[in-house]
Order: C-alpha cells, then sequence, then structure tokens
C-alpha cells in the first residue's frame, strides 16, 4: 500500500489507496488496517536531502544528543506520536510538548540507514521525482515495516527548527504526517490536523498532532496501559562506561535494552543495539555496561512478553555521558564493606584487586579515596551491589576512607592498609613483561615490614637459582644475578627506587626479571616475580 501526501494549485491533499472513515462529529480519523508490531518500531534516516535549507540547523537540541540537520526534524517528528512527552517534552521551538500520543506506541530513534533500502526497512530518504504534486509518500505492509520517500525535484525542503519560509516545506511536520500513516492511520477530514489530506508551503503547524490525530493512535495501539514500563532518566557514566536508566514497571530478571548504534547500519541489518537478559533493580533502575557499538541517541527497555507496544517503555534519549530527565529521589549509594578487608601497602599491576559491596551502587558517578577522586580508569561499576578498584598507591600504613557518590547522596566506608609480612616487588607497571623505553628510565618499588631489610635482585635469565638459603626463579644457578643494592623498608611500608640508582640492568631489545629477597630469617623468604622488557 503506498499512501501519499500532494499539493495541488489549491491546497487540497489526496490519497492513493486510502481507507477513509465516516465523517464523525468528534473524529474523523481513518485506519489503514494494520498497526507495527513492538519489533517494527525502529527508524532509520538515508539523508540524501539536496536542498542546503534542508541541513542547515546546525544547533544542538538538548533532548536529541548530537544529530542534526534533517536527522533532528525527522527524529522529531516521530517522536510526537509518542506515548508521553520525549525526556521534557522539550525540543521544539513552535509547540510546547514533543510527545502527544497517549498511546501504547513509540518509536525507537536508530540513526542512519547507509542507504533507502526496500519497502519495510523503517527508513526514511528522499526520491527524485515523483508523479505531479506528490510531496511525500509512505509505502506500508504496516506489520512488516515501512518507507517514507520525500520527493526532491519540485520541492525546497527545509528542516527548520523554527519557522519556515513561504515556498518552502517543513521537514518535520510532513514527517510526523507520513509517520503517521507508517503507524497505521489514513488521512482525516478533520481539517487542522496533522492526518488531514493538505499543506501548504511555510506551514510548521502539523508539527503537532490533534486531538483526532491522538484518537486515531489511541484507537490501533490502545491507550497507554498502566503497565507499560517507563524511563524518567538516564545517567551516563563514561569512566565505568555504563549507563543507567530509571523508571519503572521494568522486569526483575529479563529486559531488553535497545541503544542506538555509533555507526551508519545497512538496511538489511536491524539497526538496534540490543542487551538482554539484563536484571533491574526493584524494577526501577537499570544498569548497563554500554556496548562499543552503541552511540548517542534513544534508549528504550522492552519486558520479556509479547503484549505488543505496551511491553515497550517510552524512548528517552541519552548520549551516553551526561544526565537526562529528573533522577528520581531514593536512597543514594550505600558502602557496606570491602574485600580484602585488609589492603596491602603494594599490590603490583593494574587491576582492579578491591571489591567494594553495598546497594544502589549502579548510580555511583564518583569515588574518593581519602577526600581525593579516583581516576575513572581504575574503578568500574559491575552491577547494583559491586564495585571494583585499582587502587592508587597509598602513602601511609593505617586508616584510610573510600567515598562513593551519585552526584547527591554519599557514602563511606573505613579501611586500614598493611605491610606485607614477606617482601613484594613491583617493576614498571607490575604486568609481566611490561615494555619499557630502556633510556626513559624505570621505576621500582619494594614492600615488606617497616625496618626490614631487602636485598633486590635483578637478571636477564628467568631460570631458577637455589640453594639451602634462599630459592629464586631468576639467575640461572646464580651464575646470571646482579645486585642492585640492599634497601630498608621505611615507616610507609615501600620504598621507589629509579634506575638511575641501580646499576645497569640491560640492553634494549631483551627481558629483564627482578626479586627481592628479605634479610632475616632463613630461609630468606623470596618477594613475587616481576619483568619487563627493554625497548629503545
Amino acid at each position: 500500500m503506498r499512501t501519499q501526501l500532494f499539493v495541488l494549485p489549491a491546497l487540497c491533499l489526496g490519497g492513493a489507496a486510502l481507507l477513509l472513515a465516516p465523517a464523525r462529529s468528534s473524529q474523523a480519523f481513518s485506519k489503514l488496517g494494520g498497526n507495527l508490531a513492538a519489533g517494527q518500531r525502529d527508524l532509520r534516516v538515508h539523508d540524501n536531502f539536496a536542498d542546503p535549507t534542508a541541513n542547515d540547523n546546525t544547533t544542538p537540541s538538548p533532548q536529541f544528543p548530537v544529530w542534526l540537520g534533517a536527522e533532528l526534524a525527522i527524529w522529531k517528528a516521530a517522536t510526537e506520536w509518542a506515548s508521553q512527552s520525549h525526556s521534557d517534552g522539550s525540543g521544539d521551538p513552535t509547540q510546547p510538548v514533543l510527545g502527544s500520543g497517549g498511546a501504547n506506541f513509540d518509536a525507537f530513534w536508530a540513526g542512519a540507514a547507509t542507504s533507502w533500502g526496500n519497502k519495510n526497512g523503517n527508513i526514511v530518504s528522499t526520491i527524485s521525482t515523483c508523479s505531479g504534486g506528490v510531496l511525500a509518500y509512505t509505502e506500508t505492509p504496516i506489520s512488516d515495516g515501512w518507507r517514507i520517500r520525500f520527493c526532491e525535484s519540485s520541492w525546497v525542503w527545509n528542516d527548520g527548527p523554527g519557522t519556515i519560509p513561504a515556498g518552502q516545506f517543513d521537514i518535520q511536520g510532513i514527517m510526523v504526517h507520513e509517520y503517521g500513516h507508517a503507524i497505521g492511520l489514513g488521512h482525516s477530514s478533520v481539517n487542522g490536523t496533522t492526518m488531514f489530506p493538505s499543506v501548504g508551503s511555510g506551514v510548521t503547524s502539523i508539527r503537532s498532532i490533534e486531538a483526532d490525530d491522538i484518537a486515531g493512535v489511541k484507537c490501533v495501539y490502545g491507550v497507554k496501559s498502566v503497565v507499560k514500563p517507563a524511563i524518567v532518566a538516564t545517567v551516563g557514566n563514561s569512566g565505568a562506561g555504563t549507563l543507567t536508566i530509571h523508571g519503572s514497571n521494568f522486569h526483575a530478571t529479563n529486559n531488553e535494552v535497545w541503544l542506538c548504534s555509533n555507526v551508519p547500519t545497512i538496511p538489511s541489518v536491524n539497526p538496534r543495539v540490543k542487551l538482554t537478559g539484563i536484571a533491574s533493580t526493584g524494577g526501577t533502575v537499570i544498569t548497563i555496561s554500554v556496548p562499543s557499538n552503541a552511540g548517542p541517541g534513544d534508549v528504550m527497555v522492552k519486558l520479556p512478553t509479547s503484549n505488543g507496544g505496551s511491553s515497550l517503555s517510552n524512548a528517552f534519549p541519552t548520549d551516553l555521558v551526561g544526565t537526562f530527565g529528573i533522577v528520581p529521589l531514593t536512597a543514594g549509594p550505600v558502602l557496606t564493606s570491602l574485600s580484602p578487608p585488609a589492603v596491602a601497602a603494594l599490590v603490583p599491576g593494574t587491576g582492579r584487586t578491591v571489591e567494594l559491596a553495598g546497594a544502589e551502587l549502579q548510580r555511583v558517578v564518583s569515588v574518593q579515596l581519602d577526600a581525593e577522586p579516583v581516576d575513572p580508569s581504575r574503578w568500574r561499576v559491575l552491577d547494583g551491589t559491586r564495585i571494583e578498584i585499582d587502587l592508587p598507591q597509598l602513602a601511609s600504613l593505617g586508616a584510610h576512607v573510600l567515598c562513593v557518590s551519585d552526584g547527591t547522596a554519599a557514602s563511606a566506608l573505613d579501611f586500614e592498609v598493611v605491610a606485607p609480612a614477606a617482601p613484594v616487588l613491583e617493576l614498571a607497571t607490575g604486568e609481566p613483561l611490561s615494555r619499557v623505553q630502556r633510556d626513559d628510565g624505570l621505576t621500582l618499588r619494594l614492600s615488606g615490614q617497616p625496618g626490614s631489610r631487602q636485598l633486590l635482585l635483578v637478571s636477564s635469565a628467568s631460570l631458577p637459582s637455589q640453594n639451602a638459603l634462599v630459592s629464586l626463579e631468576i639467575g640461572a644457578g646464580f651464575g646470571e644475578l646482579v645486585s642492585a643494592g640492599i634497601h630498608t623498608i621505611p615507616a610507609q611500608g615501600w620504598l621507589e627506587l629509579s634506575i638511575s640508582s641501580l646499576p645497569d640492568p640491560g640492553v634494549a631489545g631483551q627481558a629483564l626479571y627482578a626479586q627481592s629477597v628479605a634479610l632475616g630469617a632463613r630461609p630468606f623468604a623470596v618477594s613475587n616475580l616481576q619483568s619487563v622488557f627493554l625497548v629503545r
């Protein structure tokens, strides 16, 4: 089926193969005899508009992050049919609220497409020529999808977002009308409605659907269900790589979360970045790790049911970094314990080896250690009850404080740093055979009981050296060991050394291994093995 929007000399628009309902006193919408299934709510744009005015809006809209020009106009148009306002409803200077449908229907902005695709790819694009008087048309198999084409050759298109000059046509308003066809509505006989089959140049009023249009979409999809999931806020955390979704009516354990792709998608590919089996906290909070292929756009939550639009949430904006909407006033994050409960003075490597436990931790946006921010790359929210951290090197033994915050509420936890009983060594990053520029210097850290003495040994051989006094993993039978001196551990429980204070440890292009030996009771306690690969 193909529905058309015409502009005739008398500004009277008509349609092909339309089903018009009989005139009624208060409602005159018509239906095309189908509806979009929940899996057909995606919307993409192949932006091949040729008119400069079709893509000259370069002002970002706060509730429609990143997208500009014709894509922004088309995204806003589809949201007008939504079950509720799109975030706070702002985003267009010509209408007070975007999102007026009130039905079990919401469109999902899925970004850009690489081409216009076939007639059920859910893609908007232009076509060079159309039959006389046609502004745009919609190809509608309905339940299997749709395609909308804007006619290019005879008309000048304008992306707004404000008023449109006479002689030009409003992409956003025409898209609201055509998307009405895509979701199953025919033309209305009520003058002034979005689905009325006539419009003139310079007109923006059809951007906002009217009572008859709203009655139509409710007739097709039903009035918005009270059990339909609803999103009220999204909170991105770029450091942790997470997105937290606040709302209601989420499933306890098995939600789907839909995100927009960060690259244009080919028409034959489902454009949704979809996560499955996602749990919520209390049916009101979902926290996900953001996939690498997700980008700014809409997020939606779908329940594990087949109840059509009532199983699919409203579409809510996110740039995956900031906060959109108003986060509900609920209890803040709470820390309850730390594992291990006592942290060693030196933990070699960059692994997140300390885990915080608590509640509502999915809301955390910052972590502080002794009132100083911890770099976001060092910590990660695992779920609502766990955060893992690679603690920075601490300057003293004894009591320290970790604090987490969601930007409003905070929770703190005391913990203790202790000196290890046996020697601990960190060479460079602490990772095996990490690559180090030979001429840029080399950092080593020794850790142990304050006042204890350690002999630092380096070698180019990772073969063992063993006798009755000591058992090393390096040195090839004591024949390839170099002493880097005896060092006393200070009160802080660790000591940092630089290569400038050590004998020449090796040349570029070879591996270097190190261990330290605690001088005291025999046999001598030996540290962990550390290694680097020297490069120039």
